[in-house]
């Protein structure tokens, strides 16, 4: 067990693909028992990116530090024996469909008749209440949904590239954040509650700086909503944006916070206010009198000058190597980085030294080197407890600490309602 601050805590994980484990393992890397329950089957993810079979790529890094039960929730014994499991929880973790889950009778109404204490914390893709409460979707479903995929439409006609889960690892945040405010809440009262959160939310979360209307200086937007319909057809996402960003009374400057391409390669920089803004000038040996005139009155359409001094900053750019920019930039004390390749991550020095970047040893598949705990306590630390565990490989001990003997078990293994490694 580890030493880490949720020791004593006992978890039982009903989740697949990204959300829910990815919270379970967070949970499990702060030292809670987390015991999670997959299908016969196995959780869908064991077959992502899969290695050998039954052990994927999307499984290992999202499930260390877990106890694996297989339950056949398709058979009264199964849910009797996940009902059991629920009802001697500190927290349950789920991502059913909330109909499913009432059938089961693994909602949080019925696990608290049985466990007061219970923290019941949910995902679902779009909330639990309203219209769409109880419609199917992945991350990118939830993405286009909410407008987030939209806003990260390239300006040509390609789609945006779905390939980063956002939504998914944030409400996987977000939920483990409610758990530890209700297991707060319960050491004063006594009293478990039900956390909720979905993608959607999530989604809203990563667009707040733009998910703000100020009634006075905001009536674009409704201007915009009125075109949108007309725009929407034949347009590149990309192009659309624009078109929003442009009606926008609040211009952002884009030569102080964006992408240069260099000498010989791709660098950041992002200079927020006017004390950076100007020693990027001084730096380039360039002038804006939107920086550095405070008497200087903007046109009425700022865009062309923003636009003029966004070029010049990039033509400097790309006369000295990234190398020399960045030397130039610490020195300077402007924020900036090259643009690097996420392949690179794994082995970067940063990254290791911050305990960012986790190496176990799995008996199937080998070395696996992946994302660690991202959060550190100084007294007590939090530590990935062992490596994914094969399919129902916890299911005879965790089925006799609920009390089942070898011969009930074994008949479970016969008859298909549980599954052992």
């Amino acid at each position: 067990m580890s030493g880490g601050p949720l020791r004593g805590i006992t978890v039982v994980e009903f989740g697949r693909f990204i959300a829910v484990p990815y919270c379970g393992q967070l949970l499990a890397d702060a030292g809670a028992r987390v015991v999670k329950v997959e299908p016969l089957e196995g959780d869908a993810t064991r077959e992502h990116g899969i290695i050998v079979p039954g052990e994927g790529r999307q499984y290992l890094n999202k499930n260390r530090g877990k106890e694996s039960v297989s339950l056949n929730l398709r058979a009264a014994a199964g849910v009797e024996i996940a009902r059991r499991l629920a009802a001697r929880a500190d927290v349950v973790l789920a991502n059913f469909r909330p109909q499913l889950a009432a059938s089961l009778a693994l909602d949080y109404a019925s696990l608290r008749a049985v466990n007061p204490r219970v923290i019941y914390a949910a995902t679902t893709a779009f909330g639990t209440l309203g219209e769409d409460a109880d419609q199917p979707g992945f991350d990118v479903v939830v993405q286009a949904y909410s407008g987030l995929y939209a806003s990260l439409a390239p300006h040509d006609d390609r789609p945006p590239d779905p390939g980063l889960p956002l939504t998914d690892y944030v409400a996987a945040v977000l939920l483990a954040w409610g758990v530890m405010l209700a297991l707060w809440e319960r050491a004063q009262t006594g009293e478990g509650q039900e956390v909720a959160t979905s993608l959607l939310a999530a989604s809203l979360v990563l667009q707040n700086n733009r998910l703000t209307h100020i009634d006075a200086i905001d009536g674009w937007r409704h201007d915009f909503l009125r075109r949108l319909p007309d725009l929407k057809v034949g347009r590149p996402w990309g192009e659309i944006n624009q078109v929003a960003t442009a009606m926008q009374p609040q211009q952002v400057h884009p030569a102080y916070t964006n992408a240069y391409h260099t000498a010989d390669g791709t660098i950041v920089i992002a200079c927020y206010g006017r004390p950076l803004q100007r020693r990027l000038l001084t730096l380039l040996n360039l002038d804006d009198p939107w920086v550095t005139d405070p008497a200087w009155e903007a046109p009425e359409d700022p865009r062309p000058h923003m636009h003029r001094v966004y070029h010049a900053v990039a033509a400097a750019m790309r006369t000295r190597t990234t190398a020399a920019w960045l030397r130039a930039f610490r020195a300077a004390g402007i924020p900036a980085s090259e643009v690097r390749h996420w392949a690179e991550m794994l082995d970067h020095q940063q990254a290791q030294a911050n305990g960012l970047v986790h190496r176990f040893e799995h008996d199937r598949v080998g070395g696996v080197t992946t994302v660690g705990p991202p959060v550190q306590l100084s007294r007590t630390p939090l530590q990935p407890a062992f490596p994914p565990r094969p399919l129902g490989a916890d299911t005879v001990p965790v089925l006799a600490e609920l009390g089942y003997g070898h011969e009930t078990i074994a008949r479970f293994i016969e008859e298909g309602v549980v599954r052992v490694a």
